[in-house]
């Protein structure tokens, strides 16, 4: 095992050993498919570990004292929070922002576009190992779900309050720029299975109880969707609770008789609305409903991993980006909307829209095994023998 220690050099040569080794787990549905598919990952992989590497070097200006040694740290909590780090800078740069500028104190970025000054505060929730569990495993009962859910929203719920406090200590200490705007980036990686592949770059965000991204029920306190039918007036607010009208957009087309697809109209259910939990003593109280008053202009929920870079090794896919989720306030929301990008945002005085999900779940299969497969027939079955574009390996 290599000796960690603070220099680029070990510090890459680790990584390049750990990033490897993360790769061949998630992808082993190529490595098993044939020898020839084998051989095409491996090199797809040698590709990705050396643009990861790149980024890394672009990243070295930005790194604090303690990122070297984090980064290869062996808890994959403390690894996945600094690789965010890594990738949320590539994000952004990819996004158009410039004039970086980070600091051992103060937010993680502090970075410019379309004018305007952004602050960035990166942070990734990490259950502990009886919940890592469950999100591994899969096919839970009601009341393993029912648990998973709610722990899975404690852990949102707990750091954006240590970073909401972060964010008045960064205000006193003058670490806030004058008139920025602060976005709280929770990267929902160790929330998801980890050793699946695609998330963060293709399959779904950590979604909560309202089938929306986790973000919004912790910050615009979303709930439990009520299957009662909403009426053309919209919102429904009755005794048993405030309610908000949820859209639930069609992804797919149906033909009658064989007939022209046809894309069914969106449907609308309601969602109950809480401004509070209750945490796990339940003798206190989260408050969830906190978008328009917590101080930040925004709350951003992206899935920060790896696999993000077997796209962008085609140069035909570099502008395939990871599905995330902006939650801001009413004030500043078409400025946020306008220069942080995104696949779905919410903001309180809209409807609530459910994110398009994997279609794999209409046909009952797996995602991940629906997403190896339309992988494979893209970007492996071509290139194999026998396919469009093989090409024969020279004498």
């Amino acid at each position: 095992m290599i000796k960690k220690n603070k220099t680029n050099d070990l510090c890459i040569e680790y990584l390049r050993r750990k990033w490897r080794e993360i790769l061949i787990t998630r992808f082993e549905y190529f490595l098993n498919v044939s020898p020839e598919s084998a051989q095409r990952m491996h090199s797809i992989m040698d590709a990705m570990i050396k643009t990861m590497e790149n980024v890394f070097l672009e990243f070295s200006g930005l790194k604090d004292s303690q990122f070297n040694g984090q980064i290869m740290s062996d808890d994959e909590g403390v690894y996945s929070q600094r690789l965010a780090e890594l990738l949320f800078y590539y994000r952004l740069r990819r996004m158009g922002f410039g004039n970086f500028r980070s600091k051992d104190a103060g937010p993680d970025f502090v970075a410019s576009k379309n004018g305007e000054t952004f602050c960035f505060e990166i942070v990734t929730p990490t259950p502990n190992q009886a919940v890592r569990a469950l999100i591994a495993r899969g096919g839970l009962t009601i009341e393993e779900r029912n648990f998973l859910f709610r722990e899975r929203l404690l852990s949102v719920t707990s750091v954006l309050g240590d970073k909401l406090k972060k964010l008045a200590e960064h205000q006193h200490a003058g670490h806030v720029p004058d008139g920025a705007h602060y976005i709280i980036v929770v990267n929902d990686s160790m929330l998801l299975p980890y050793d699946k592949a695609w998330y963060g770059a293709w399959a779904d965000l950590c979604l909560g109880d309202s089938t929306l991204p986790i973000i919004v029920d912790a910050t615009l306190g979303s709930g439990d969707v009520d299957l009662g039918i909403v009426t053309a007036e919209g919102d429904v607010d009755e005794a048993t609770g405030e309610f908000r009208k949820l859209i639930i957009k069609s992804n797919f087309s149906i033909s009658i008789n064989g007939g022209s697809p046809v894309i069914p109209e969106d449907a609308a259910l309601r969602v109950n609305i809480r401004q509070e939990i209750a945490t796990r003593n339940r003798k206190d109280a989260i408050f969830v409903d906190i978008a328009e008053s917590a101080g930040a202009a925004g709350f951003y929920q992206i899935t920060l991993r790896e696999d993000i870079f077997f796209y962008h090794v085609f140069p035909t896919h570099t502008n395939i980006m990871p599905k995330s989720a902006l939650v801001t306030s009413v004030k500043n929301k078409n400025l946020i909307r306008k220069a942080v990008l995104h696949t779905s945002s919410y903001a309180k005085d809209e409807d609530l829209v459910q994110p398009l999900m994997s279609p794999a779940l209409l046909i009952g299969r797996q995602p991940d095994e629906f997403n190896h497969q339309v992988i494979y027939d893209n970007f492996f079955k071509p290139y194999l023998t026998g396919g469009e574009f093989y090409s024969p390996p020279a004498p």
